[in-house]
């Protein structure tokens, strides 16, 4: 894929999988792969969703050689992407 493929997309006008609703599972079908496949191709990460997701992964990078790492309490609305970003 390249560059060009992703940012060439508009996300408005693409079909939500699943309804937006992410299912966490072991299902190794390839319509599930398949269907997973989509749902990452299609992810929008935008707003606070952005902000909160550069700051997890800026303190991860931090601490990468650390033995431990930070914890994170993730919270939201139903259908909010809080599965999508666990």
């Amino acid at each position: 894929m390249l560059n060009r493929d992703i940012y060439q997309t508009d996300p408005s006008v693409r079909k939500l999988a699943n309804e937006g609703v992410a299912n966490v599972n072991d299902d190794r079908t390839s319509e599930a792969m398949a269907v997973l496949r989509y749902e990452l191709e299609t992810f929008v990460c935008d707003g606070q969703y952005e902000k909160g997701l550069a700051h997890i992964l800026d303190t991860f990078l931090r601490n990468i050689d650390q033995s431990e790492q930070a914890g994170v309490w993730i919270s939201g609305f139903f259908g909010s992407g809080k599965s999508h970003l666990a």
